[in-house]
């Protein structure tokens, strides 16, 4: 018997992630490829639509027919959900009506998020928030992205999510991120950051990724840098939990794949700089589904 599903799409600023994932939360079928956001529109779109086919039609002869697609993007959206109207890491895409073209592509329902609000409902729905009336989700990945859910439904503020959050000042005068800013959460706390804290400690320049591994492996300075990169997320997050109120907090993403290396120094900074009322019985939970949380919130808003 066939089982209902939907596909999830996650278009970031280095990598878009695709995943079909049934009712109850299981991932039947996976891919990731290169965005570079940066580079010709028609390549990646050329490109989106080849892996898309691929995977529905691997779903589909698993017997997972596809109920629809979720797709969701880095950066702020216009008032119906249909583009991208800002994000500096993806500007070949900003304007671009992407649902609209996912419809006439595929010929199914197709909806459209910021990537910060799938990653909140996929860990409400499945993962480590679920039973919080009011969940605080980050994901740190290119960028860092915020969510939040108060009784089940998406906090909207600005620009059909909370606006750009991630970019709360922490460190006035800071290191520069690439909206512009000087000392922002993101500048702080992104794969960015990480590279450049390893590579203060090291000399040595390597990708994210690598980091994390080196740290897995007990290098030091890759240690050091991920430690570094988890104080600045809690301070971050202690800005974030006086205007929010949160009962849970969920750190998602790739590099929330550091684990307890990342999440320690995170709440002992966050236990440090927020009051007890926004702070005391707290949990700050790394994410169930880790870099996919965000993928299945995009599949989870069909579903």
């Amino acid at each position: 018997m066939a089982t209902r599903s939907a596909l999830g799409v996650d278009v970031g600023g280095t990598t878009t992630k695709l995943a079909v994932v049934t009712a109850d939360g299981k991932v039947v079928a996976d891919d990731v490829f290169p965005t570079n956001g940066r580079g010709d529109r028609s390549e990646f779109t050329a490109g989106l639509k080849r892996q898309v086919g691929r995977i529905r039609d691997e779903a589909e002869r698993k017997e997972f027919p596809i109920a629809g697609i979720g797709v969701v993007v880095a950066g702020l959206l216009d008032s119906k959900r249909s583009r991208l109207v800002y994000n500096p890491n993806l500007p070949s895409l900003v304007g671009f009506p992407l649902a609209e073209t996912l419809e006439d592509w595929f010929r199914c329902p197709v909806v459209l998020d910021a990537d910060s609000n799938a990653a909140c409902v996929g860990e409400l729905r499945f993962g480590a928030g679920r039973g919080s009336r009011r969940l605080l989700s980050l994901t740190v990945g290119t960028g860092l992205g915020v969510g939040v859910a108060v009784d089940g439904q998406i906090l909207r503020v600005a620009q059909e999510c909370l606006g750009d959050a991630g970019h709360v000042i922490v460190q006035p005068g800071g290191r520069p991120c690439s909206a512009g800013c000087h000392g922002c959460a993101e500048a702080m706390v992104s794969a960015g950051a990480l590279e450049s804290w390893f590579e203060s400690a090291s000399g040595i320049a390597a990708p994210a990724r690598e980091i994390l591994a080196l740290a897995h492996s007990g290098n030091e300075c890759a240690r050091m840098a991920i430690e570094e990169t988890g104080r600045w997320l809690g301070i971050g997050i202690a800005s974030l939990a006086t205007i929010f109120l949160p009962d849970c907090i969920v750190i998602s993403g790739g590099i929330s794949e550091a684990g307890e290396l990342l999440l320690a120094p995170a709440i002992e900074s966050f236990r440090a700089c927020a009051a007890p009322m926004c702070s005391d019985g707290v949990a700050v939970l790394q994410a169930r589904f880790g870099w996919r949380a965000t993928v299945i919130g995009a599949a989870a808003m069909l579903l």
